[in-house]
C-alpha cells in the first residue's frame, strides 16, 4: 500500500510539473481555457443526460434511424465550414488591421458552402436511399443547418482575441434553449422529426448568440467586407483540409451508414450510444488546440528548441488526457452503458470499451492538424486522411458481416490511428513532428522510468 501512495504522489507531481511547464505566463490564454473547460463540462453532463434520455425514448431502432440522417449528412458538413477556421484564426492573428475584409470573405464563402452543402445532401439521399421519403425528411431537416454554419468566420475572431467567453455564452445559450425543448418534447411523446428539427434550431440560436456577442463586443458586422482575390486565395489554401476533414467525416460516419446498410437502423443506435459517450469526451483536446493555437503561431518564430519545447508538452498533456479517460471507461463500460441507456443498449458495452481507445490518436491528431495548418502542410494531412478512409472502408467491409458494431469499432481504431499518427512517420517533412507524437504515446512508459529513478 505504501509503494501505491509513493507511486501515485510521484505521478500526481509529474502530472503537476506537465501542467506548469504546459501553461505559459500569459494570463489571458488560461482564462480562455477556463472559459471553453467551464462551458463544456457544463454542456457535457447536460448532454449525456438528455442524449440517453431521447436514446432511452426512441428506442435503438428509432434512434438509429435519426443517427442514420445526421451520419448521412455529415458527409456534406466540410462544405458549409468550409474548414478554414484555422486559417482564418491565424490570418486574424497576423494581419488584425484587414479583420472586416477576412471575416468578410470567409462569411461568403461559407453561405455559398451551406447552401451547396443542404442542396446535395437533399439530392444524394434521394439517389442512394430512394425507398424511405422519411429518411429523405430528416435528412432535409438536418440541412438546413448548414446554411447557418456560415458565422462561424466570428468564433474564429474570438478564438483570436483569446475571447473564447463570448462564444461560450453564445453556445451555452443555444444550448440551454434546445435542452428545454428536449424536455417538452419527451415529456408529450413527440415524434420522430420534431428531434431532428431542434439540430437545425440549435445552430440557428447559436449563429444569432454569436452576432449579438460580436456586437457587443463593440465590432460591426456591417463592416465586413469581400476581396474576391482574398476569397480565391482562402479557398486555394483551404481546399487541401477541406478533404481532408471530409474525409475524416466520411470515415467517422461510414461505419454508422454501412451498419444501416448491411444490418439495420437497430444496430447504428446501439453502435451510436458508445460513439456518442466516447465523443463527448472530445472537448478535451479542442479546448487545448483553441487555447494554445495562436501561442503556438506566434512561437514558430521563436527558436526551434523552443517551439518543439511547447509542442511536446501540448502532445504530452493531452496524452495524459487520453489515458486517463480509457482507464476509467474500460472497466466501467458495462455499468455506464445500463446506467446511461438502459437494458436495450446493452450490447454497446464491449463497442465502448474498444472505440475509446481511438481518443489516443484523435487527440493526438487535433494538435496535429494546428500544427499542420501552421506549417502550411494541408496536403499531407489530406493523404493521411484518404488513407484513413481508404482502410476504414476495407475493413468495415470486412468486419461489419462477421462482428457488427465491434467490427465497425475495430475499423474505426485502427484508421484513426493510420490517418492521425501512423501516416506522418513515414514523411520526412512531418517526421520529426510525428517523433514528439510517439514520445506522447509513450508517456506512460516516461513516467514509469522517472518513478523509477526517484
Amino acid at each position: 500500500m505504501k509503494i501505491k501512495k509513493i507511486l501515485v504522489w510521484n505521478y500526481l507531481l509529474t502530472f503537476r510539473k506537465i501542467v506548469k511547464d504546459f501553461h505559459p505566463e500569459n494570463r489571458q490564454i488560461i482564462g480562455n481555457t477556463g472559459w471553453l473547460f467551464v462551458g463544456k463540462v457544463f454542456r457535457l453532463f447536460i448532454s449525456l443526460c438528455m442524449g440517453t434520455l431521447v436514446a432511452r425514448y426512441l428506442g435503438p431502432d428509432k434512434f438509429g434511424t435519426l443517427q442514420y440522417a445526421l451520419a448521412f449528412s455529415s458527409f456534406f458538413l466540410p462544405l458549409s465550414t468550409s474548414q478554414m477556421g484555422k486559417i482564418v484564426t491565424r490570418d486574424l492573428v497576423q494581419k488584425p488591421v484587414s479583420k472586416d475584409k477576412i471575416l468578410g470573405t470567409a462569411f461568403l464563402v461559407q453561405i455559398i458552402g451551406g447552401i451547396l452543402a443542404a442542396t446535395l445532401s437533399i439530392t444524394f439521399i434521394k439517389i442512394i436511399y430512394p425507398q424511405s421519403s422519411y429518411i429523405h425528411l430528416l435528412v432535409a431537416i438536418v440541412a438546413i443547418k448548414f446554411i447557418f454554419n456560415s458565422f462561424q468566420p466570428i468564433e474564429n475572431w474570438f478564438e483570436s482575441q483569446v475571447k473564447s467567453k463570448f462564444q461560450v455564452l453564445a453556445s451555452n445559450l443555444a444550448f440551454v434553449i434546445i435542452t428545454i425543448i428536449k424536455i417538452f418534447l419527451i415529456v408529450f411523446k413527440a415524434p420522430l422529426f420534431l428531434f431532428a428539427s431542434i439540430i437545425s434550431l440549435e445552430t440557428i440560436i447559436y449563429a444569432t448568440g454569436l452576432i449579438f456577442y460580436y456586437q457587443l463586443d463593440h465590432q460591426n458586422i456591417r463592416n465586413w467586407r469581400t476581396d474576391f482575390q482574398s476569397m480565391k486565395d482562402l479557398i486555394r489554401e483551404a481546399y487541401p483540409q477541406f478533404l481532408s476533414t471530409t474525409a475524416i467525416l466520411i470515415y467517422a460516419s461510414l461505419d454508422q451508414v454501412m451498419l444501416g446498410s448491411m444490418v439495420g437502423h437497430s444496430s447504428i443506435g446501439i453502435y451510436s450510444s458508445a460513439v456518442i459517450l466516447c465523443e463527448s469526451l472530445s472537448f478535451l483536446p479542442l479546448i487545448i488546440s483553441s487555447s494554445l493555437y495562436p501561442s503556438m503561431i506566434k512561437a514558430q518564430s521563436l527558436s526551434k528548441s523552443t517551439y518543439r519545447k511547447k509542442l511536446q508538452k501540448i502532445y504530452d498533456f493531452t496524452s495524459l488526457l487520453a489515458y486517463a479517460i480509457i482507464i476509467l471507461i474500460v472497466p466501467l463500460s458495462g455499468f455506464l452503458i445500463k446506467l446511461l441507456y438502459g437494458d436495450n443498449y446493452q450490447l454497446a458495452s464491449p463497442i465502448l470499451s474498444i472505440y475509446i481507445f481511438t481518443s489516443l490518436f484523435t487527440f493526438q491528431g487535433e494538435v496535429m492538424s494546428n500544427w499542420i495548418v501552421t506549417e502550411g502542410l494541408q496536403h499531407l494531412n489530406l493523404y493521411a486522411k484518404l488513407i484513413g478512409l481508404a482502410a476504414n472502408i476495407m475493413l468495415n467491409l470486412l468486419l461489419i458481416p462477421m462482428h457488427q458494431g465491434i467490427g465497425a469499432a475495430i475499423a474505426t481504431l485502427v484508421s484513426a490511428s493510420l490517418a492521425n499518427y501512423f501516416c506522418f512517420l513515414f514523411w520526412k517533412k512531418t517526421r520529426e513532428n510525428a517523433i514528439l507524437t510517439t514520445k506522447a504515446l509513450f508517456l506512460p512508459l516516461r513516467l514509469l522510468t522517472l518513478l523509477k529513478r526517484n
